[in-house]
């Protein structure tokens, strides 16, 4: 099946500071934003009223009354942090980012939408449904640990960050992945993690980044409306100042996604201590979604034009290169639906490595986590 879904709505975002209120709604016609952040990598934020922000144009979010919190949190199970994993990673905006009452959107110009309209042509997908180019070749290779058929409330893990090698068209990612079938053209999912994608960035650091889709629509960050952003200082979009080093230092991204078990929003946490950067809000979705996911996947992915040889995957290097030199993906916990967070079984998980010769997956020895599941992957990708 072909790919053909992907953002069509498409549009430059413009904004509007007026008076705060209780509901969401459209924009006006005369839209100015309070405030204007540029960070070191040349990327504007514009501080928009929370309630005119991009997300309330869409026609199902009209009157959806913003939660500034989910009803609550995941009950956490301790999370050991490895010796050489740094905590910080640089992404927050400075001086605290946006003012009271507003919110950070990245700056989306003409330029930056045709950019990403070009890029999109070969965009994230599952590793169970590459698209078939016309020369044979899958748009899309994977190197992934995926749980099938349970009822998961959402997900919690450490995505080891670095700046893989990309030209042109193609992407390098990690992630980690709800939905309710692994059929992207039919999929209600939420993908985040860290992107590095020229087209859509215009540079090539990784950068914090979501996915999802309904089945109609597949939206990349604030390309379209549906996330409800209420973090005043992390924006999706926003590039990492700190990249793990070969045989140096590790840095690591937590993230969770969390159904909240009242409003039934999909919630993004970023970090040990569950900082809210927003949510999906549960009127975008439909089927079992809307209630919990049946699929979990954790890894990494990379996109290719079919004209250059495959780009980086992580780090890299193979996952048998071990710790310091192959990417990993970290302390993999299920969120279950009273809010507690369960540790992955790998017996319970099925490894796709849709290219073997150029990106592997490898689990973890007990010595470096020892209580929850982990796996290196990636690769130097290549003639794939």
């Amino acid at each position: 099946m072909g790919f053909k879904e992907m953002l069509q709505l498409l549009f430059l975002f413009s904004f509007v500071l007026i008076g705060y209120g209780v509901e969401g709604g459209r924009n006006s016609s005369s839209k100015v934003a309070v405030k204007n952040i540029k960070t070191e990598y040349g990327q504007i934020f514009d501080c928009v009223d929370i309630i005119k922000q991009p997300a309330f144009d869409h026609p199902l979010l009209r009157n959806h009354k913003i939660k500034m919190s989910p009803s609550s949190l995941p009950k956490e199970i301790e999370v050991k942090e490895h010796s050489s994993i740094a905590i910080s990673l640089g992404i927050e905006l400075k001086d605290g980012g946006c003012p009271l009452g507003t919110v950070p959107m990245r700056r989306i110009e003409k330029e930056d939408l045709i950019r990403a309209k070009s890029a999109t042509n070969f965009g994230k997908q599952y590793s169970s449904n590459a698209e078939t180019l016309s020369n044979d070749q899958p748009s899309n290779l994977f190197a992934t640990q995926t749980s099938y058929k349970g009822k998961f409330y959402g997900t919690r893990a450490d995505l080891n960050v670095w700046e893989p090698t990309v030209i042109g068209n193609q992407t390098s990612y990690s992630y980690m992945a709800v939905t309710d079938v692994l059929k992207l053209g039919q999929a209600n999912s939420i993908l985040v993690g860290w992107e590095v994608n020229h087209k859509l960035y215009n540079d090539f650091r990784p950068h914090l980044s979501s996915t999802w889709t309904n089945g109609k629509t597949q939206c990349e960050d604030i390309l379209c409306p549906g996330f409800v952003q209420v973090s005043p200082d992390i924006p999706l979009g926003a590039a990492f100042k700190t990249i793990s080093s070969y045989n140096g230092t590790q840095y690591s991204l937590t993230l969770a996604v969390y159904k909240d078990p009242v409003t039934k929003d999909w919630w993004l946490l970023f970090g040990n201590d569950n900082k809210k950067v927003g949510y999906w809000p549960n009127a975008l979705f439909s089927s079992t979604f809307t209630d919990h996911a049946t699929i979990v996947q954790w890894g990494g992915g990379v996109t290719n034009a079919g004209i250059e040889p495959w780009p980086q995957m992580g780090s890299g290097h193979f996952a048998d290169e071990g710790f310091k030199h192959a990417s990993y993906v970290g302390q993999m916990k299920y969120i279950q639906e009273n809010g507690d967070t369960q540790d992955v079984d790998h017996f319970q998980l099925s490894i796709d490595e849709s290219a073997p010769k150029c990106y592997t997956v490898k689990p973890i020895d007990s010595e470096s986590y020892p209580t929850v599941h982990s796996f290196f992957f990636g690769g130097p990708g290549g003639n794939c």
